[in-house]
C-alpha cells in the first residue's frame, strides 16, 4: 500500500470513528429534548444558512411543502422559529431562527462535542503539542475546501449562501 492510500485510509478511519462518536452524542441529545431529527436539521439548515423559503426546507428535508408546513407550524408555536415576509417579494415567506431556536443549536452543537473534552485526556501535554500544528493544518485545508467547492446539493437544488 502506498504512502497515499496508507494516509487516506487512516484520515478515513478517524472521521468515521469521531463521526460515530458526535452523531451518538447528538441523537441522544436530540431524543432527551423532545425535538425530531426533522425539527433539529431544520434549526440547524437555518442556523448555518440563514432564513430559508418553505420550498428550500422541504427540499432539505426531503417531504413535502405540506409535511414541512405541518413540523413548521409546532415549531412556531414552541417559538423555536418564526415566519416573516422576505422584503424583496412580499408573496414569499421566510422561516428564520428565533433566540430560542438559536440557543437550541448551540445546546446541540455542545452535545455534539461533549466526547472530545474526555478525548483529550487520553493525550500527554506532549501529545498535544505535538498534534496541534497538525490539527491547525487540517482545520486550514478545510476551511480551503469549503470556501472553495460548497458541497453540491443533491437533487439539483439551489446553494444558498452562508450567513
Amino acid at each position: 500500500m502506498s504512502e497515499q492510500e496508507i494516509f487516506l485510509n487512516s484520515l478515513i478511519d478517524w472521521i468515521e470513528k469521531s463521526t460515530h462518536l458526535s452523531n451518538h452524542a447528538l441523537f441522544r441529545h436530540v431524543h432527551e429534548s423532545k425535538l425530531s431529527r426533522s425539527q433539529i436539521g431544520t434549526l440547524f439548515r437555518l442556523y448555518h444558512h440563514g432564513p430559508n423559503t418553505v420550498n428550500d426546507l422541504a427540499d432539505h428535508l426531503d417531504v413535502t411543502n405540506a409535511a414541512v408546513s405541518q413540523l413548521l407550524n409546532q415549531m412556531i408555536d414552541t417559538e423555536l422559529i418564526q415566519r416573516s415576509t422576505d422584503p424583496k417579494d412580499r408573496r414569499v415567506k421566510l422561516i428564520a431562527l428565533t433566540e430560542k431556536g438559536r440557543q437550541v443549536v448551540e445546546e446541540s452543537k455542545r452535545s455534539r462535542h461533549i466526547w472530545v473534552k474526555d478525548f483529550t485526556n487520553y493525550f500527554t501535554s506532549q501529545d498535544q503539542q505535538m498534534i496541534l500544528p497538525v490539527l491547525e493544518l487540517l482545520n486550514d485545508r478545510l476551511k480551503m475546501i469549503m470556501s472553495d467547492n460548497e458541497p453540491e446539493c443533491p437533487k439539483g437544488r439551489t446553494k444558498t449562501g452562508n450567513s
